[in-house]
């Protein structure tokens, strides 16, 4: 989306996107591929009660739901990524990007 101010630095976007195949786990830091990164982040959800906190959003999620939550971080086919400026964590979508925003860095 060129031209997006972003909302941490007030940099203008230059709208240009790069597809990632593979990329460092931004909780533990190990390389993964798309292909594995559901697999690989079912491996940081923590319990909570009944549910479980995803370790990508902080979300609360019910257990049966978890894959299919974090199935939605790594949306297949999406070509446009979203970054924390705060720590980097990377998101499939601009709403995503924001829930992290306000329940982690405010």
């Amino acid at each position: 989306m060129a031209g997006e101010i972003c909302l941490i630095c007030q940099a203008r976007g230059n709208g240009y996107f790069v597809a990632a195949t593979e990329y460092k786990c931004t909780i533990c830091g190990a390389a993964i591929d798309w292909d594995n990164a559901v697999s690989h982040y079912m491996k940081h959800v923590k319990p909570s009660g009944n549910d479980v906190i995803c370790g990508i959003c902080n979300a609360k999620v019910k257990k049966n739901d978890v894959r299919n939550h974090i199935r939605g971080h790594f949306a297949v086919g999406e070509d446009n990524r979203y970054f924390c400026g705060v720590c980097g964590r990377e998101f499939v979508d601009r709403e995503a990007l924001l829930v992290h925003i306000t329940r982690t860095h405010e």
